[in-house]
C-alpha cells in the first residue's frame, strides 16, 4: 500500500514539476508555443544589451526578418534608445518582468504583479504598450497564472530552444538553428549573448538558402492579437 502511495505521488511530482518548468504543457495557464502558420518566428530575451543587441538588429535588417524581443524593463530603462530602434524596425517587444528575479517563481502574488506591472510602467513612459508576456525560464506556477489572468495578459513560450545559453560554439549554434528553423516554429534566443549574436548572421544566410521563411511585422502582430 505504501509502495503504492509513494508511485502515486511520485508520478504527481513529476507531472507537476513539468507543468512548472514547461510552458508548452499549458499545465497552469495557456501559452502560445508554436503557430499553424507556414513561417518561423524568431524571439529574443534578456535584452536589450548594447554591446550585442545593435548587432543582432543589424543582421535581421540586412535579411529582413522581425522578431519579438522580450526585453528586461531595468534594462529597457537604462537603455531607452535600444528599445526605439527595435520598434522603429518593426520589431515587437513583450513584458519579461523589470528585473527577471532568479526566484520569480518562488514570489508571492503581489511581487510577482509587481515585477510585471513595474516592467509596463517603464514601457509606458515611452508611449509603449504591451499585452503579451514570457516569464523567466518559463516557469509557471499557479500564482503567476492567477496574475497573469488578472493583468489580462497573452503568454508567448516556444517550442523549439537554441540552447544559446549553453552552446558557446557560433558555427554549432547556427546549425542547431538551422535544424530547428521549420514552419510553426518559435525559437528562444537570447539578445544578450555573444555566441548569439555571433552566429545569427551565419544562421540567417544559410536560411535563405534553404528558402525558410521567417515571420514579418504583420504576421508578428497576428499572433499577439489572436485569442489564446
Amino acid at each position: 500500500m505504501l509502495t503504492l502511495l509513494f508511485t502515486a505521488f511520485l508520478i504527481f511530482f513529476l507531472i507537476l514539476s513539468a507543468g512548472v518548468m514547461f510552458l508548452r504543457f499549458n499545465y497552469f495557464l495557456k501559452a502560445i508555443c508554436s503557430t499553424d502558420k507556414p513561417f518561423v518566428l524568431l524571439t529574443f530575451d534578456d535584452g536589450p544589451d548594447p554591446k550585442t543587441t545593435p548587432s543582432i538588429l543589424d543582421n535581421l535588417a540586412k535579411y529582413n526578418v522581425k522578431a519579438l524581443f522580450f526585453v528586461i524593463g531595468k534594462k529597457a530603462e537604462t537603455h531607452p534608445e535600444l528599445i526605439d530602434r527595435i520598434l522603429d524596425e518593426g520589431h515587437s517587444i513583450g513584458n519579461h518582468t523589470y528585473s527577471h528575479p532568479p526566484i520569480f517563481a518562488l514570489m508571492n502574488g503581489e511581487k510577482v504583479k509587481d515585477q510585471i506591472v513595474k516592467f509596463n510602467q517603464v514601457l509606458e513612459k515611452k508611449g509603449v504598450k504591451t499585452n503579451v508576456f514570457r516569464p523567466p525560464v518559463g516557469y509557471t506556477n499557479p500564482i503567476i497564472a492567477r496574475v497573469i489572468k488578472n493583468l489580462n495578459l497573452k503568454v508567448i513560450g516556444w517550442n523549439k530552444r537554441s540552447y544559446d545559453t549553453v552552446i558557446f560554439n557560433s558555427s554549432w549554434l547556427s546549425n542547431r538553428l538551422l535544424s530547428q528553423a521549420k514552419a510553426g516554429s518559435i525559437i528562444l534566443l537570447h539578445d544578450n549573448l555573444k555566441q548569439t549574436e555571433a552566429a545569427l548572421p551565419m544562421f540567417l544566410e544559410k536560411a535563405r538558402e534553404k528558402g525558410i521563411i521567417f515571420a514579418n511585422e504583420l504576421d508578428i502582430k497576428s499572433i499577439l492579437n489572436e485569442n489564446s
